[in-house]
């Protein structure tokens, strides 16, 4: 089973999606992260459940996961799984 690693930009994304969601639902905000992990956690055992970055449009080598209303953006290496992003579809994703 191949391991997942988060980027720092990646970590950061999850941390600002905590503290967005604490803002409104405090007592909802860990257990929606917990989630949001957990489905990306399933790439351990399925690495390519998600579809090829050009195909879903963007101008990038990688993956690309949904998960309701985030983006998960992952690159599958030979040691790991790495998560590049994970942002909301409010967000704008370049390239």
């Amino acid at each position: 089973m191949i391991k997942i690693k988060y980027t720092k930009r990646s970590t950061k994304d999850l941390e600002d999606i905590f503290f967005i969601i604490y803002q409104d639902k405090q007592n909802s905000a860990r257990e929606y992260l917990l989630k949001i992990k957990n489905y990306i956690a399933l790439l351990e055992e399925n690495p390519e459940m998600g579809k090829g970055c050009k195909e879903s449009g963007f101008n990038r080598e990688c993956r690309v996961l949904y998960y309701k209303n985030y983006t998960i953006l992952y690159k599958i290496y030979k040691t790991h799984i790495s998560i590049k992003r994970v942002l909301s579809s409010k967000q704008k994703i370049k390239g």
